[in-house]
């Protein structure tokens, strides 16, 4: 087996646990390949001697790669694979994460659950962007968490008319407007009110961003539909943002297309993973309250 490994190399603890799992992995007999995106800061904090690989050449090569960061270094590590997807095991890093849950404590077993091939892969949905008036031109993009829409620097609020297959549903006055995957469900959308959805039912969430409306509330919808949104009113500054990491300024005319994309994410978990648990610890919930 070839294990790749990638993550937020500007943290320093990312070298501490690329310098222990390198040997943990050889020693299982398997071979451990590490990104060379670190070599780009110039001086670095990594002493050992080990395999690297452009990170294109890694994904071709590695047979899974571990993610070492956080919840947007997954997402990184996603959109950069495009369409060459293989199954990613997050650890844990950074603040608040649901999707690199694996943390650094037991990193011997964890390694050896990996090399034993004793996990499990959790599916998760993308969503397909298109995007009509990327300042005249258009654009395709795929999101595992949440496509936002704002009103970027303006004070005015945005509006936004949203239709699913060709049917109207509402417009919404706000600040903005998310699309979300039920992965993308515990992100933004949660802090906007949105609800929690189990990550293997497959919906599209559209949550609005401080409406102008008390009526105005998220709408959980299933995934075989397309929803389009467009803008009534001239901007300056609007802009899709694409899993927090992609900003794409638009004109007040673009129009987006939003649907289910056909390929999934891949993520590793173990055995003893138990997603109602990590949700109550990270929600912080403690039980019934009296």
């Amino acid at each position: 087996m070839k294990i790749g490994l990638t993550g937020n190399f500007r943290k320093h603890r990312f070298f501490e646990l690329v310098s222990f799992l390198h040997p943990l992995i050889l020693n299982e007999g398997h071979e451990c390949i590490i990104s060379d995106d670190f070599k780009s800061e110039g001086e670095h904090h990594l002493t050992i001697d080990c395999e690297t690989a452009k990170f294109d050449d890694l994904i071709q090569k590695a047979d899974i790669i571990i993610s070492i960061g956080g919840d947007g270094t997954i997402l990184s590590t996603v959109r950069r694979m495009g369409n060459m997807h293989k199954p990613i095991l997050g650890i844990h890093i950074g603040g608040l994460g649901f999707l690199a849950e694996n943390s650094q404590n037991d990193l011997n077993q964890l390694i050896q659950s990996v090399t034993k091939k004793k996990y499990n892969i959790d599916e998760r949905m993308l969503l397909s962007v298109e995007i009509n008036g990327l300042n005249g031109d258009s654009g395709k993009y795929h999101a595992l968490n949440d496509i936002v829409v704002d009103h970027g620097h303006s004070g005015r609020i945005l509006k936004t008319e949203v239709h699913v297959s060709e049917t109207y549903l509402n417009t919404y006055e706000s600040d903005g407007i998310i699309f979300s995957t039920p992965t993308g469900s515990t992100a933004y959308s949660l802090s906007a009110g949105g609800p929690i959805i189990y990550p293997s039912i497959d919906t599209i969430t559209v949550t609005p961003i401080c409406p102008h409306s008390l009526s105005a509330r998220p709408i959980v919808l299933p995934a075989d539909v397309e929803v389009k949104a467009t803008f009534n009113d001239n901007y300056d500054g609007i802009a899709c943002t694409i899993d927090g990491q992609i900003r794409l300024p638009m004109k007040e005319t673009a129009s987006i297309k939003i649907r289910c994309g056909k390929k999934r994410v891949q993520l590793i978990t173990l055995p003893n993973y138990d997603y109602f648990q990590m949700l109550r610890s990270k929600m912080g919930w403690i039980g019934n309250l009296r």
